[in-house]
């Protein structure tokens, strides 16, 4: 507790020491092999461009890895995993306007989601290690199906990271789940960056769906791929559109989320 107090006091005191809105730009690895076991999916770069009140991740565009890129890969983990590995133009992005409280997302299957900035109850330890240039705090969570680990930095006092990772008082260097199925590594950043052209938000037309609706969306996808043959046939009893044990574990091994009934 005495730690945990020290440590918001330096965040309060850092942060509001934040007297200029400096951009900074993050250059991460993200490495998805779910249901592997291990770290041994897609190994691709992203971004996270942020100021004091407002950030951007980016990953799977096409700039960012230097082509367009649509292949079939296999990788061996505890399990044998085979992965249609895509880019595109824009990419999956995630703004977070923290300051405000409100989270978009152009996500899985380009759906544009909008919803309340996610509220994830973090443990902080008194773990440290050294990322780059930064001493980083480890903190851990639960966050909709998985256990995650996170190193922050208070050294820049701000409460992103990646994808949505968020909340801690510290921009969040490293994060992933057991296994590291989902892992995101830390490799440079620009601070202060002349890039800030690049924080805009998300533009999209349409109607937004809600954290809810993009769940239910996905728990169709995933029963309409069982049916089809491109999952595991004996799997395909999954019923109606909730969220039980079985469903989040087939969810865990095709996605990030598996919408976990304690989604926030």
């Amino acid at each position: 507790m005495i730690r945990l107090t020290l440590l918001i006091c330096t965040f309060l005191f850092s942060f509001y020491g934040f007297s200029q809105n400096k951009t900074g730009l993050v250059y991460y690895g993200e490495i998805q092999s779910m249901g592997a076991g291990a770290p041994v999916g897609p190994d691709l770069n992203a971004i996270l461009v942020f100021d004091n009140n407002r950030s951007l991740y980016i990953t799977r565009m096409d700039s960012l890895e230097g082509a367009h890129i649509r292949e079939q890969r296999n990788f061996e983990g505890t399990a044998r995993i085979s992965r249609t590995v895509t880019t595109n133009e824009i990419g999956f992005r995630h703004f977070n306007d923290f300051k405000n409280k409100v989270f978009t997302s152009r996500d899985i299957g380009f759906s544009y989601v909008k919803d309340h900035t996610p509220k994830i109850d973090w443990n902080i330890s008194s773990e440290t290690k050294a990322i780059g240039k930064f001493t980083a705090n480890k903190a851990t969570a639960h966050f909709r199906g998985r256990d995650y680990t996170a190193w922050f930095t208070p050294e820049i006092p701000l409460p992103i990271g990646p994808w949505k990772m968020q909340g801690l008082p510290g921009l969040i260097l490293e994060a992933y789940d057991t296994n590291k199925e989902i892992y995101w590594y830390f490799k440079s950043i620009e601070y202060p960056t002349d890039k800030s052209y690049l924080l805009k938000p998300i533009e999209y037309d349409g109607e937004w769906m809600s954290t809810e609706e993009f769940k239910n969306h996905m728990i169709e996808s995933l029963k309409r791929a069982l049916i089809s043959g491109r999952m595991s046939a004996e799997s395909a009893n999954i019923r109606g559109v909730y969220v039980n044990n079985k469903t989040q574990n087939l969810m865990l091994r095709s996605y990030i989320e598996g919408f976990a009934d304690d989604q926030k």
